[in-house]
């Protein structure tokens, strides 16, 4: 009997002993888990910062090549002068058709076409000498785009011109080369106003 009672303390001793141990392993373990969780947290959170960094870095690069008060005038003046040579080509198309069409008129067309051609080149010019190195190199493929246009009214002009000087012009070739001037010059008009949303001077 005595042997049983000493049998039973032995073992609700080592219950005793054993069951705690266990328990702080078990909670050891879910501390370690829990450890991990603002690990992952602060992971998330470095993850979604780099957003708005690319945002920002999008912004620096619009306000360096954003355009300057004289800029925006000039980025102005220049769309309006395309304006008026497109209106002046439209014009002279119209005028070439069939019966209507009057030689010394087209001539006068011509002259004043040649005219606006020149002033705008020289705003062109201005605008394109007064840009920054960083906006030149960001503008660079639109600018040399419209270099491209520009040779290509120019040549259009000298064949207006080559076929105004003849004794009796074709009115045909004098509005097919018009039409192709103000098409030349929507083109030109429209490298204007990228360029004007590019460097945030649209009004």
């Amino acid at each position: 009997m005595k042997t049983r009672i000493l049998s039973l303390l032995m073992a609700m001793a080592f219950c005793a002993t054993f069951l705690p141990a266990q328990g702080r392993g078990g909670g050891g373990q879910r501390g370690g888990s829990q450890g991990q969780g603002p690990a992952m947290g602060q992971g998330q959170q470095r993850g979604q910062v780099g957003s708005p960094a690319g945002q920002g870095t999008q912004q620096r690069d619009r306000d360096r090549i954003r355009a300057t008060d004289q800029q925006r005038d000039r980025l102005r003046t220049c769309d309006q002068t395309a304006q008026q040579i497109r209106t002046q080509a439209r014009q002279m198309a119209r005028d070439a058709r069939g019966s209507k069409f009057n030689a010394e008129q087209a001539r006068q067309q011509r002259d004043q076409l040649r005219e606006r051609l020149q002033t705008m080149q020289q705003e062109h010019e201005q605008l394109v000498n007064g840009l920054s190195a960083e906006q030149r190199e960001a503008m660079q493929n639109r600018i040399e785009s419209m270099q491209q246009i520009r040779e290509r009214v120019n040549n259009r002009l000298q064949q207006v011109d080559a076929e105004l000087n003849q004794n009796n012009p074709d009115a045909k070739q004098i509005r097919q080369r018009a039409r192709e001037m103000e098409q030349s010059m929507k083109e030109w008009q429209n490298h204007y106003r990228k360029m004007q949303e590019e460097m945030g001077a649209k009004a």
